[in-house]
């Protein structure tokens, strides 16, 4: 299995972008006096500063791929839906993270 080409490149690469979103809309959001909304990511935030956030991002990010990897030679049709379900909730916070960022802007004199 660690020289077999990985399965879904493509969708690999558009959970990652969207993860790396997700990153940069926290972290905008907190340099413009947000806070974070998920309570265990919040934790990590408290404890160990963005440093802390971008670990667990990592960390979800590896369990992420190595899971679809694991499932899509086995069921392929489950670890795309896997796949699909983690990009379209990663766009929930990053959706949510420029709206605030929008608002906080557009409020400015």
């Amino acid at each position: 299995m660690l020289y077999a080409p990985i399965l879904y490149p493509k969708t690999y690469a558009a959970f990652l972008m969207v993860a790396a979103m997700d990153v940069i809309c926290t972290w905008v959001v907190l340099a413009l006096g947000g806070r974070e909304i998920n309570a265990f990511a919040d934790m990590f935030l408290q404890r160990w500063d963005v440093q802390g956030l971008l670990a667990l991002k990592f960390g979800v990010c590896v369990m992420f791929l190595v899971t679809c990897e694991f499932i899509g030679r086995r069921q392929p049709l489950t670890a795309v839906r896997l796949a699909t379900a983690a990009i379209v909730l990663n766009c929930f916070p990053v959706i949510v993270g420029s709206a605030q960022v929008v608002g906080f802007l557009m409020a400015q004199p």
